[in-house]
């Protein structure tokens, strides 16, 4: 019994070590803040204006004939969609564009509302986020105010963008703190959605290219950003039951290298599309809000499967993977070296060490000292309790590393190990004290940055075995020491980790987003303190001839979970699977020679395959 009650605490401390890094990207905030563009180009019944009494500034009137105005009387409406994750309703976007007159000044309010909600084992894990964007209807459009807000595990975190006057504030509330910071004007316009709608409607070719600037808050932290867009092709499609144009596009975000797919029709009213793992299709409200009854396990589905078992993570001095189904550089150190691009078709191939002190230097810049240094809307360093406990911690400590070393201890005694206790904040997690490595890591960061050292979260892959052997998504620290980046794991109490840290990116969630469901590794081979071999690791005591086995995939090992990334032009699994065969009335429709070429039929999200004859008739 009590083996087995070591065994279920080790599990339960693996889970919450590796749960959280999946949370943190695939998150409502995350998703809404993507796609709220596209709310600006929704069609559908157009809402009543909202009269609010709350004057903002005082603007001259709107003259009727504006083209921005006209833009925005076009531009009302609302949609709804189906967030999809291998095949099971995981979610919605509701959509919802309108005119709304505050005091005596008129306003275009884009609203974004998305609830994600799937089980981290068997626990509901539900996280609901609202995006609002009101711009000024006047001149070029300016953006009023954006302002998001998240709610999970019974708390609420807002931050907002508001304009006063000729600044702009920065506001955040989460947990007991308010807190507020001016920032640079936005570059975010209603203009820019007017010029993405002239561009769809302009009858663009295929390999035409569109810049967008767009904002939303990533962290907790508000940033700007220029999203690529790409037309890809011009395609039919019966649209509940009516042949309709659509438009294939590709956007890639300046922040990552990765491709995000959506269909659009004429108004730029979203059809379909894939955000990483995540299928998103065009619903009416009422059932865009219904969710399957059986949910998806969020640690499971994130999961990477392991082709060998290497034994205790923690004993992990070197490993060699080889790494595919990504298209970007992963981050290079004197720890993880990537000693191929991938760029053949062969995968990345990474050599992985246990992290050690090295007289070699990071270069660094000022800008970037500064901003590790830096309090945050969720990172309050700056906050009274945070440098107080911090100066605690740390006291009689008088080198970066010291400080780190104490700081990791005690947020790793602190915190208890419980993949359901999720926080947004710092002072959050200082007041629950239960988390995952997300809650570990982001109390750590603060009271780095509060005892003076320039501290990082980064995100990235895990190995583990409990009892199959698997790499899990993950999120530690980095702080920099004065001279070079150290790692640091508060969740599993190691500072210097080791070689089963699969470093993925320093800060980009949308990189890491992307990457859910299309990663593969394969472990050419590795080494432990036990000087454990890749022979020693698929040995078989009982049987005499297995010491000379070769490199071969173990039967132990999990298949690999039904990818997560859906091509957009083949129907979803959900329509797929099950489907019962043709009748003969059915296949004689199709062996008939007088039919056009096959196109998709989309009716309330389902895809099928449609038939119509040379005269453009459809085939029933």
């Amino acid at each position: 019994m009590r083996q087995a009650r070591r065994l279920r605490k080790r599990e339960e401390f693996e889970l919450a070590g590796h749960s959280g890094g999946m949370k943190t990207v695939l998150s409502a905030g995350a998703l809404g803040g993507l796609l709220l563009l596209l709310a600006s180009c929704s069609k559908g019944e157009p809402p009543k204006p909202n009269i609010e009494g709350e004057t903002l500034s005082a603007q001259p009137a709107i003259p009727a004939e504006s083209p921005l105005r006209k833009f925005a009387e076009t531009a009302q409406g609302s949609f709804a969609c189906g967030l999809y994750l291998e095949g099971k309703k995981v979610g919605y976007l509701i959509g919802t564009s309108k005119i709304i007159k505050r005091g005596e000044s008129n306003f275009f309010e884009q609203k974004m509302e998305t609830l994600f909600s799937v089980t981290k084992r068997g626990k509901p894990f539900i996280d609901k986020s609202t995006l609002t964007r009101l711009f000024n209807l006047d001149g070029n459009g300016e953006l009023t105010s954006v302002e998001q807000v998240n709610e999970h595990d019974g708390a609420t975190y807002s931050s907002a963008v508001i304009k006063q006057g000729n600044k702009y504030l920065e506001t955040s509330s989460g947990g007991k703190s308010t807190k507020s910071i001016t920032i640079e004007p936005p570059k975010t316009s209603l203009d820019n959605d007017k010029q993405l709608g002239d561009w769809l409607r302009s009858s663009p070719k295929a390999g035409d290219e569109f810049d967008y600037k767009s904002s939303d808050f990533n962290g907790g932290d508000f940033n700007e950003h220029t999203s690529h867009y790409k037309y890809i092709a011009k395609k039919e499609l019966v649209l509940n039951g009516v042949p309709t144009t659509i438009h294939s596009l590709e956007q890639r975000d300046d922040r990552d290298d990765e491709v995000t797919q959506y269909d659009c029709d004429n108004n730029g009213r979203l059809i379909r599309g894939n955000i990483g793992p995540i299928t998103f299709r065009l619903e009416d409200e009422s059932t865009a809000r219904k969710l399957d009854t059986v949910g998806i396990d969020l640690i499971e589905a994130s999961s990477v499967p392991a082709n060998v078992r290497m034994g205790d993570p923690r004993k992990l001095k070197q490993v060699l993977l080889k790494l595919s189904g990504i298209k970007y550089n992963l981050p290079n150190s004197q720890r993880q070296l990537q000693t191929s691009d991938g760029k053949g078709g062969g995968g990345t191939t990474l050599m992985v060490n246990r992290d050690f002190q090295t007289a070699d230097k990071d270069s660094i810049t000022k800008e970037q000292l500064a901003k590790y240094l830096k309090a945050t809307p969720t990172v309050q360093s700056d906050d009274e309790l945070i440098k107080a406990k911090a100066k605690e911690i740390t006291a009689g400590q008088t080198t970066p590393l010291e400080k780190a070393r104490c700081i990791q201890d005690w947020v790793y005694k602190l915190i208890g190990k419980d993949i359901n206790r999720n926080s947004t904040t710092a002072l959050e997690v200082l007041e629950r004290k239960a988390g995952d490595c997300t809650e570990h890591a982001l109390l750590f960061n603060a009271l780095a940055r509060a005892a003076g050292v320039p501290s990082r979260e980064v995100t990235g892959l895990m190995y583990t075995q409990s009892p199959q052997p698997l790499w899990y998504w993950h999120v530690w620290n980095e702080i920099y020491d004065g001279k070079r980046w150290i790692s640091i794991d508060p969740t599993w109490n190691e500072v210097f980790v080791d070689a089963g840290h699969l470093k993925i990116s320093d800060d980009d969630t949308i990189k890491i987003a992307n990457s859910f469901g299309k990663i593969k590794i394969d472990i050419i081979s590795f080494q432990t303190d036990d000087a454990i071999s890749m022979k020693d690791a698929f040995q078989d005591s009982s049987n005499p001839k297995s010491s000379e086995q070769s490199l071969v995939l173990m039967d132990t090992v999990p298949p690999p979970p039904k990818q997560l990334h859906y091509h957009l032009n083949a129907p979803p699994p959900a329509i797929n699977m099950g489907s019962a065969p043709p009748t003969a009335e059915q296949q004689k429709t199709v062996k008939r020679k007088d039919l056009g070429k096959p196109i998709e039929q989309f009716n309330g999200s389902k895809l099928n395959e449609v038939q119509f004859d040379k005269e453009g008739h459809l085939v029933q």
